[in-house]
């Protein structure tokens, strides 16, 4: 496997030419104001430099992101590299040694505070939360989360928090949750967790029946995560309850379960839900990070979330 990056022409990385997150802004637009490639000599391209992860098995699905003329990415067997991003020349590369193979989409950045450096945080196939140096891939703090639990997209970043769910099993009905939670990236803290399985006295707890809430497994989170930075929500996308093609186990609409979940990015308190499926026993998750977007109605411009999802419909 070998991942490849085009460039039209060399030139010197400022803040415009940065790709800090998957989606390229914590709100998930995949906008880059860069004009300098266009429809007018887009066939122009030429390669620039070529490199190889020297991997093999699973297919690689990572979005790199480009920080300070820094490129980093995950490769198929997790290990985290940081190249640079004009010439393609490894700067670190660590391994996580991961038990198990599961895809990975990618690794996030935070930009340090007072007295700590900027990180490379990511989440591993095991359930492990790992923040590492930026510049010298040196870890800096790794948190065990959970038996079973793969974190297999990018954590998002607000302040000094790293917040990301879990990809869980589709079957059997028991086993790990799938909860929201956020963590001090400084301390490897945590912060707060949101139960997408509510729990007895929590509002919804009556959705999954008498008995349908005990050690579920997921709804998983297993998507990528959007910030809203100017309000302070996080938006995540939850996926079905397990088992994915069973539910009698589980009678009720099953809240949070194929939902968009806004959050309180600072402390994980609900502020609203929707939800696409109730009661999903095909398998309907809600399958990619929602967008931050504006809506003109009537002259009058409001914001929302987009929200794609496996029936084909956009929300």
């Amino acid at each position: 496997m070998r991942f490849v990056v085009l460039f039209l022409c060399v030139t010197a990385l400022h803040a415009a030419d940065e790709w800090p997150v998957y989606g390229h802004d914590a709100g998930g637009t995949k906008y880059s104001p860069l004009a300098q490639i266009n429809r007018s000599n887009v066939n122009r391209l030429d390669r620039a430099w070529t490199y190889h992860t020297g991997e093999q098995g699973r297919q690689f699905e990572s979005t790199p992101i480009v920080v300070g003329g820094v490129l980093y990415f995950s490769t198929q067997q997790q290990r985290i590299v940081a190249l640079d991003a004009e010439t393609g020349k490894e700067i670190w590369k660590y391994d996580p040694k991961v038990r198990g193979s599961r895809e990975h989409r990618g690794v996030a950045y935070w930009p340090g505070a007072p007295g700590f450096a900027p990180r490379i945080v990511f989440g591993t196939g095991d359930g492990r939360l790992i923040a590492l140096d930026a510049k010298t891939g040196k870890p800096a703090i790794a948190v065990d989360l959970k038996a079973g639990l793969a974190i297999t997209s990018p954590p998002a970043i607000y302040r000094n928090l790293a917040i990301l769910g879990g990809s869980t099993p589709e079957g059997p009905g028991k086993g790990p949750s799938g909860d929201p939670r956020a963590y001090d990236i400084r301390t490897g803290e945590l912060v707060w967790r949101f139960h997408t399985v509510p729990q007895p006295g929590e509002p919804g707890n009556e959705t999954w029946g008498p008995e349908g809430w005990k050690d579920r497994a997921g709804p998983s989170l297993w998507s990528g995560i959007t910030v809203d930075t100017e309000r302070g929500l996080v938006f995540f996308p939850t996926g079905n309850a397990a088992d994915s093609f069973y539910g009698a186990d589980r009678p009720g609409t099953n809240l949070y379960a194929n939902c968009v979940v806004a959050l309180d990015a600072a402390t994980g308190k609900l502020r609203w839900y929707f939800q696409f499926v109730h009661h999903d026993i095909f398998d309907y998750d809600t399958p990619a990070p929602p967008a931050l977007i504006e809506v003109t109605r009537n002259g009058r411009k409001i914001p929302a979330v987009a929200q794609i999802t496996k029936m084909g419909l956009l929300f």
